[in-house]
């Protein structure tokens, strides 16, 4: 179990390690999943500020910075991935640190009654989780009638509102600048945490497959007792099994 410090409402929250079982349940990379993830693995310990079943509560830009300690915890520190440079057309390695990328955007703390005041004298908060679901699969009109429900007391246009989201909270859903290592041509590389890492989860399914079948069969042990196991510890078990048949 682990804790993360929340960054845009007052407190923290307290998260077990992934299993496997958690993983086999990510089927898709959009908000609803990503919701359910941070469910899962949210315990209930007195002191909280959320606990099971709450991970709706919290902003979106909230939920990115639990997805970002969930990833470290789970994967490292690294992201890295190999792209296609849009100038020359060879492909160049992407590798940064989460840490980094998260304290570079940093963010405001809101006033203790949740809010957040703008010069211009108005004020709103930020969207939850449960804002975002109501607003899955529903019209244009929609989204925007819940979006200017985060505000409070004024009246700013849809792209004011916009911009003091972004200002106070900003999400890890942005455009990298980065460079070619091969022309050296300068390029933006969107990048969004958490289609990152639920798609990682996703293409996994194979790889896990194969793990469980690997423990199954060294140690008799059944689907669920395999699926409840962190997932770093089956890692270890894999590699464990994986050892062993190579020196033999």
């Amino acid at each position: 179990m682990f804790r993360v410090a929340l960054q845009f409402r007052p407190g923290w929250i307290a998260l077990r390690d992934l299993r496997g079982s958690d993983e086999e349940g990510v089927d898709g990379t959009g908000t609803e999943n990503a919701v359910a993830l941070v469910d899962r693995l949210l315990c209930d310990i007195p002191g909280a500020s959320i606990g099971c079943g709450q991970a709706a509560e919290l902003s979106a830009a909230d939920r990115d910075r639990v997805l970002a300690a969930i990833f470290r915890r789970t994967f490292g520190e690294r992201i890295q991935s190999t792209i296609a440079c849009g100038t020359c057309g060879k492909r160049f390695d992407l590798d940064f640190a989460l840490a980094d990328l998260v304290r570079s955007l940093g963010g405001e703390a809101p006033d203790p009654d949740g809010t957040y005041r703008t010069a211009g004298g108005w004020r709103f908060r930020l969207p939850t989780g449960r804002d975002e679901l109501a607003t899955v699969g529903a019209a244009p009109e929609v989204e925007a009638q819940l979006r200017r429900a985060c505000i409070v007391d004024g009246d700013p246009d849809d792209e004011t509102l916009a911009e003091a989201l972004e200002a106070v909270a900003p999400l890890l859903d942005l455009d990298l600048d980065v460079t070619c290592a091969e022309c050296g041509a300068p390029q933006a590389v969107h990048f969004d945490l958490q289609h990152y890492m639920l798609a990682r989860l996703c293409d996994e399914r194979s790889l896990r497959a194969y793990e469980v079948h690997l423990l199954a069969r060294a140690y008799g042990w059944s689907l669920t007792e395999l699926m409840a196991l962190p997932r770093t510890q089956r890692r270890l078990y894999v590699d464990l099994v994986d050892r062993e048949r190579g020196a033999r």
